[in-house]
Parts: C-alpha cells; sequence; structure tokens
C-alpha cells in the first residue's frame, strides 16, 4: 500500500512540473499587457489564488500564518536588487542593472501604454482559430505556428523546429506531418496568403481561394510551374514555355496578381515593433552620459499574488494525520490541488520576470556599443544560442523570452528580436542590409543593379554571400528585382 502512495506522489509531482513548464513556457511569451488579463482569468479559475490588496503587509495578513504566506508567495522583498554587470572588463563603464520583483508596493509606478492602435494579426488569428474545432494538441501546435509568425505574415521557421519547440516546452509529442497538417488550417484564415513559407507560396495560397476562372488558372500554373520566369516578368519566355500569348500573359500578371494580391498579407496589421501600435514596453535602458552607465530595469506591471487566508488556514488543518471521513478526504484533495495551483502559478510569475530580465541583461551587455550610440552598424552579430549558453536555459526559452518585447530607449522603442542576426563574414545583417541599400538608392534607375551585379560590389566590400542570400536580403528590404525597378523608373 505504501509503494502504490509512493508512485501517485511521484507520479503527481511528474504532472505538476510538466505543467509548470508548459505553463512557464506560456507566459514567457506574453508581454506585460497580455499578462493582465491573463492573470486575471488565473485568479478567477483558482479558487486558492488571489491579489495582494494594499491593506497586506509584505507577507500577508500580519497573522500567525505569516510565514507560510512568505513560503507560498514566493515573494522578493520591496527594495529593488541591483548588479554589476562588467561587459569589457572596464569598471568605469560597467553596466548597472535594476529588477522590479513580481511583488507590488503602494509607491510602485504603473505603465501605460504608450500608444493606441488597432488589434495585431496574431490576436486576429487567434479570434478565427478559436471558432475552429482543434483538439488539445492542435489547439498548442497553432499557438506556436502563429506565435512564429513574422509582421509580414510569413513563417519562416520549419515545421520540424516548430515541432520540436511544442515537444520540448509544451510537453506535447508532436512531429513535423502534424504541424504541416495544422499549418494547412492556418493558411485557410484571413487574411488569404497568411503563414506562407515564400512569396511562391503566398501568391499560390490567394489565388486558389479566387473563384475560378481561366485567367486564375493560366496566373497559378505561371507561378506555380515558371516561377522564376514570372518573378522576372520574362513574359516572352513564359508565352513560349505556355503556348500562350505574351500579351495575354501580361493581362492575367496585371489583373489577377498585381491588382489583386498581397505579397505581404500581414502588413495591414503593421508591425509589432511599430510605437504607433498599443504596446507597453517590457524594458528601460538609460544611459548616464558622465560615466557610460546603462541601467536596464524591468517594468512591473503585474500585480503580486499570494494564497488566499482561508486557504492557507484550511491546509494547515488537513496537515495533521487525525482519521478523516470520506467527506474530508474529498475537500483534503480539492483545497491541496487548489494550494498547489496557486502556488505553481506565483512560482511561474516569478520565473518569468528572472528569465525576462536574464535575457535582456545578456543582450545589453553582448550590444553594448549600440545602447550607447543608437547606431545600428554598432549591431554586433548575435544569435539566440549565445543568449541562451549565457543564461543557462534553453535556446526555445529565449525565443519565448524576447518574442513580442520591446525595450524603451531613449531614441524610442525597439523589439528584443530585432538585436538578434546572423554573423556576415564578422559583419551583423543590418551592416549588409545598410549597404544594400544604398547600393541600390545610388544606383543609375535606367540601368539597376541586377541581384548578380549587387552581390559582386557587396563582395568587393568584404561580404561573401551568394547571389540567393543577395537576393533574400533585398526582398526583405521590400526592394524590387532590377527588372521592375527599370519598368518603374519608365
Amino acid at each position: 500500500m505504501a509503494k502504490q502512495a509512493l508512485t501517485q506522489e511521484q507520479k503527481q509531482t511528474q504532472r505538476l512540473a510538466l505543467e509548470q513548464q508548459r505553463m512557464l513556457g506560456l507566459v514567457l511569451e506574453k508581454n506585460d499587457a497580455e499578462m493582465a488579463e491573463f492573470i486575471d482569468n488565473k485568479v478567477n479559475e483558482i479558487q486558492a489564488l488571489e491579489k495582494k490588496s494594499d491593506d497586506d503587509n509584505e507577507y500577508g495578513n500580519d497573522d500567525s500564518n505569516g510565514k507560510d504566506r512568505q513560503d507560498a508567495n514566493h515573494e522578493e522583498s520591496d527594495t529593488t536588487p541591483s548588479g554589476e554587470v562588467n561587459s569589457d572588463g572596464d569598471d568605469d563603464t560597467a553596466a548597472w542593472y535594476r529588477y522590479f520583483a513580481n511583488n507590488r508596493s503602494r509607491d510602485d509606478e504603473y505603465y501605460a501604454p504608450i500608444a493606441v492602435s488597432e488589434k495585431t494579426l496574431q490576436e486576429y488569428l487567434a479570434d478565427q482559430l478559436g471558432e475552429m474545432e482543434l483538439d488539445e494538441t492542435q489547439q498548442i501546435i497553432a499557438h506556436a505556428i502563429v506565435g512564429n509568425l513574422e509582421d509580414d505574415g510569413y513563417l519562416r521557421r520549419s515545421v520540424s523546429e516548430i515541432a520540436d519547440d511544442v515537444t520540448f516546452n509544451d510537453g506535447y509529442v508532436v512531429d513535423a506531418p502534424q504541424v504541416e497538417q495544422v499549418l494547412n488550417l492556418i493558411q485557410t484564415l484571413d487574411p488569404p496568403g497568411i503563414a506562407a513559407r515564400d512569396l511562391k507560396e503566398c501568391i499560390l495560397l490567394q489565388l486558389r481561394r479566387k473563384d475560378p476562372s481561366e485567367d486564375t488558372e493560366l496566373a497559378i500554373t505561371m507561378v506555380d510551374r515558371h516561377f522564376d520566369d514570372f518573378a522576372a516578368m520574362r513574359f516572352d519566355t513564359l508565352a513560349r514555355k505556355m503556348g500562350v500569348d505574351s500579351e495575354r500573359l501580361e493581362h492575367v500578371f496585371k489583373h489577377q496578381i498585381r491588382r489583386g494580391l498581397n505579397p505581404h498579407p500581414g502588413s495591414s496589421f503593421g508591425s509589432r515593433a511599430d510605437t504607433s501600435q498599443q504596446v507597453t514596453p517590457d524594458f528601460d535602458v538609460e544611459l548616464e552620459e558622465e560615466t557610460g552607465r546603462l541601467t536596464v530595469t524591468l517594468r512591473n506591471n503585474i500585480p503580486a499574488l499570494q494564497i488566499s487566508e482561508s486557504y492557507v488556514l484550511m491546509n494547515d488543518r488537513y496537515k495533521s494525520a487525525a482519521p478523516l471521513s470520506v467527506k474530508e478526504n474529498k475537500e483534503k484533495k480539492q483545497i491541496q490541488d487548489a494550494y498547489q495551483r496557486a502556488s505553481m502559478f506565483i512560482e511561474v510569475l516569478k520565473q518569468r520576470q528572472e528569465t525576462l530580465f536574464n535575457t535582456m541583461s545578456a543582450i545589453v551587455k553582448c550590444q553594448r556599443d549600440y545602447f550607447l550610440h543608437g547606431d545600428e552598424r554598432d549591431l554586433k552579430p548575435l544569435g539566440q544560442q549565445q543568449i541562451a549558453d549565457m543564461i543557462g536555459k534553453d535556446v526555445s526559452v529565449v525565443s519565448r523570452a524576447v518574442s513580442n518585447k520591446y525595450v524603451q530607449l531613449p531614441w524610442g522603442v525597439k523589439s528584443l528580436k530585432s538585436f538578434f542576426s546572423e554573423d556576415i563574414n564578422g559583419s551583423s545583417r543590418h551592416e549588409v542590409y545598410d549597404d544594400l541599400k544604398k547600393l541600390v538608392d545610388s544606383e543609375d534607375k535606367k540601368r539597376p543593379l541586377s541581384d548578380d551585379a549587387l552581390c559582386e560590389k557587396l563582395k568587393a566590400m568584404g561580404y561573401k554571400l551568394e547571389r540567393r542570400t543577395v537576393a533574400k536580403y533585398r526582398d526583405a528590404l521590400k526592394i524590387p528585382s532590377s527588372t521592375i525597378r527599370r519598368k518603374m523608373a519608365r
């Protein structure tokens, strides 16, 4: 009997640990504005959980259970801890970090959103997903896919990578085909073309939702089977390959594609890093000019939570070994379950704050020159794995921690994702983007530079890039191909 009880206890502990891990992944993705509603829902859902009132002292009401409240709440002190982080070996220019713990005091400053905006793309898709009949696993996968969409509406992470995220972070063992199946469902949502993995798929998704017609079928064939010729607008070549008059193809292109499709389906919702949206920055980075000292502050709009006094008393009452009736045993199980869930959620909030703070601190250490001067050319190549190694977490944790998070700088608000870029011969993607844009801006508009020519010029500047990489960067900057730029100059 004792062995059976021990096994049950181990299973319950494992279940709670898995639930805590899943919950941490969920709250890491949310910013403070989203957390407010999420916490309200949890307070209503978990009976033992309540918001700490101003009348409570640091550890709850001044009663004999004060110590239990402290242990259950996992609270920090009201003083703001700080620590010195030396990023370059120079003590005079060390960075100082300030952390607002996940409890509140009466004189804490509450931060309001800095702007107002429409619903985000992610919220718009979430509303539509809520109307679909998805099982629990499909809902988790859909949430992961939507959370990985770029601001322009594209999905640039592979289904295998998303399957790994869901398996390791959410505790649901899934494979790439399962993710692909949910992705196909999401691609049926509005706006048309959403969650495409490249321009070709984006255009085809939109064309296939049009009313069937000969012109629509021609457009689909042109894009699906002859995409390279279509992208270069080689209508004579297309006409020969498809056996259709070139003027007819130009007409189809003009009316079925150029006027009827959106190559950036997420753009109408604006960028999540755009300050014109309703965003409350999660961090402040301030520079003390005289000393060159950087201060990083994790803002805190999250209310302090505690386990309600009645549940503390009832839980203590059932800690004794006195024999219990069937009714009392049932009540004991319900009380202990609510108590554990409340305690776990409070601990998750603490872990969220610590992870966010450590992530931002590591970013500032790596990108110190940018935070001193505000010049994007000072941004160094930086991968999320590097930050993960610095804070001792998995890279998927960093990915969630920087998702939909913003920092307030003296020169504006910036997305945490914007501090990451791959290493290109010792330079960052931001530097390559800047030089690529300058080359296009200074070109002869009547004889624009081809991707091959741009590639050669960038190589001469020290960037060892392939032509397809240059084309990808040009697309990211929303710079049309040389053929289209030449036609636009006429």
